[in-house]
């Protein structure tokens, strides 16, 4: 997941820096906006997107990527219960074997019945 997360994050900020800070600046809100809106509105017109620098593609689509893999991974959960997200392990392994040991387990790792 972090691979797909540094995808659609690094084409975004290159795309900030070399139009907005290096070159001469690039207004999205002209190109980029009305195609994510009709996108949003299930009518997607493609002959917004033909003047736009290739960074803010490449970034439109790993980010539309990224939110089709989204329910398929444990991303989701961040929208569910977003404080435990943070401190639960990141593969959760449980013993077969009947003696759990001297201490609890912490949350997270409790046997499963």
């Amino acid at each position: 997941m972090y691979l797909s997360l540094t995808v659609t994050i690094g084409p975004g900020l290159a795309a900030t820096v070399a139009a907005n800070i290096v070159g001469g600046g690039y207004d999205y809100r002209e190109t980029i906006s009305p195609w994510f809106r009709s996108v949003f509105y299930l009518q997607p017109d493609p002959d917004l997107m033909t003047g736009t620098p290739v960074l803010f593609r490449l970034h439109a689509v790993s980010a539309l990527l990224l939110f089709a893999a989204w329910p398929f991974t444990r991303l989701v959960h961040m929208l569910t219960a977003p404080l435990g997200y943070l401190t639960r392990p990141c593969i959760v392994y449980r013993s077969r074997d009947v003696r759990l040991g001297a201490r609890a387990p912490h949350r997270g790792w409790e046997r499963a019945g």
